[in-house]
This record gives structure tokens, C-alpha cells and sequence, in this order.
């Protein structure tokens, strides 16, 4: 038996920090998106869309607000009871849940101040009528934030290996999420164009000595070009932050 099966009684409640992924990588763009939360329009619940193993949901609630998990797997309930019975300062009555399909869910119109989508807009098969459903569950200045891989995500090798491990499921999807056809959908929807949020990527992130970091303050073009087409390509090609607004 392994340390982390000895020392971690409920892998579950751990998800998704023990299941390969970069913690770094996903604390840091978990900030970047609770960052872009709308301070007016935290009076209306968030919508935790794509919730999985509710730890979006775990922390929303842990910061006082009303929020909705909503997923297509059926435990999502089970989920939430095992992180509030886990943690009794989590508040559970902040917490609803729906299970459903993203094409079409099952809430009225005008709900949601908030919705955040983590890493789940690239698994939709219609990106047309999952933003058309973002729009009509939004309340009028309702933001959707979403951190999701970028334009070449479908091609990458981490992709491919995974893709292979799930090839006994004829429906799961990886998608490229290019930016500009994303910012079609959302307008199409009724949707503002995309805000984007460019950050270094915490998993590989842009280093520099002090000696080198100043000469680019000062004005070292070639050290900011270089920089800048880091940041542009990245944002881009690799993983995506953004936001659309309701109007």
C-alpha cells in the first residue's frame, strides 16, 4: 500500500489533487477565475457548471455564496455530502445541485449571476446550443467565466495518451477551444465578446533573473517581444481565460 492510500482515508474528497494533475496549475487558475467574479452580482447564486467532483462548488461555498453544482455524472450529491460531512465550516445549506445535460438544463431563465466553467467547455458537442444556454440562464449582467485548454488541446500529446485510455467510451469529447470561434458562439447567444485574462502558465511559468527582469522594465525590446510572444501563444494555444457578459 502506497503513503498517499495510508494517509488519504477518502481519495474522493481529495479530487482532484491526487489524480496526476498539476496542483499548482489548478489552485493558480482557480484563483484567475474567482478573480473575474462580478462583486455586484454575487447577491444572485453561481452555477458551477461541469461541478464533477464538486471541489468549485466546495470552495464557492466556502466563501459565503450560494452555488449550484451541476453535472451529468449521478452522484453529485453524494459528492457534496461527503465534502460538508467531511468539513463542518462548510455551510451545506449554500449548496443546491441538478444533474443534466449542458444542451439543455433544467433551470428557469435568469438565475444565475455567475456561472464558472472549469475545464468543461472543451467536452460539449455543441458549442452553439451550450451558449445559448448560458445566455438564457444568466440574469442581465451575469458573467461566465471559463479557464479551458487552448487552440491546439485536441493535438497535444497529453490529449492523445488520454484519449486512448477512454477509448472504450464512444461519447467522451476533447475539443479545441479557439478563441475566435468561442467568441462567435457567445455573441451568436446573445452574449458579449470574450474578455481575456492572459497569465503565464504555472505549470511552466516565465522565469527571470532580477538582472534580466529589470533589463526588460527598462525597456529591453527584445526581452519583452520575446516575452510577449510567450504570453500571446500560450494564451492561445495552451489555455484559455475568459469571461462574456449578459448584457
Amino acid at each position: 500500500m502506497s503513503n498517499q492510500q495510508v494517509i488519504v482515508k477518502d481519495p474522493h474528497l481529495c479530487e482532484p489533487f491526487i489524480n496526476g494533475r498539476d496542483t499548482g496549475r489548478l489552485l493558480h487558475d482557480l484563483g484567475a477565475m474567482l478573480s473575474l467574479l462580478n462583486p455586484q452580482m454575487l447577491t444572485h447564486p453561481i452555477l458551477d457548471f461541469g461541478a464533477g467532483s464538486c471541489w468549485i462548488t466546495e470552495a464557492i461555498a466556502r466563501m459565503g455564496h450560494r452555488v449550484t453544482a451541476f453535472d451529468i455524472h449521478p452522484d453529485l450529491q453524494g459528492c457534496i455530502t461527503g465534502r460538508t460531512s467531511a468539513d463542518k465550516r462548510i455551510d451545506a445549506s449554500l449548496i443546491s445541485y441538478a444533474r443534466g445535460d449542458g444542451h439543455a438544463m433544467p433551470f428557469a431563465g435568469d438565475k444565475f449571476g455567475h456561472l464558472l466553467c472549469y475545464d468543461t467547455l472543451h467536452h460539449m458537442h455543441d458549442f452553439d446550443a451550450v451558449f445559448r444556454e448560458f445566455s438564457r440562464v444568466l440574469v442581465p449582467g451575469g458573467r461566465a467565466i471559463f479557464v479551458e485548454p487552448g487552440a491546439k488541446h485536441s493535438t497535444s500529446a497529453e490529449t492523445i495518451a488520454f484519449l486512448e485510455l477512454k477509448k472504450h467510451d464512444p461519447t467522451w469529447i476533447e475539443r479545441d477551444i479557439v478563441l475566435e470561434e468561442i467568441n462567435h458562439c457567445a455573441m451568436v447567444a446573445g452574449l458579449s465578446e470574450l474578455v481575456l485574462m492572459p497569465a503565464g502558465h504555472p505549470s511552466a511559468p516565465p522565469l527571470f533573473s532580477l538582472r534580466d527582469w529589470l533589463s526588460l522594465r527598462r525597456g529591453n525590446l527584445l526581452a519583452r517581444n520575446k516575452f510577449a510572444k510567450q504570453l500571446a501563444n500560450l494564451n492561445y494555444d495552451q489555455r484559455v481565460i475568459f469571461y462574456a457578459v449578459k448584457p
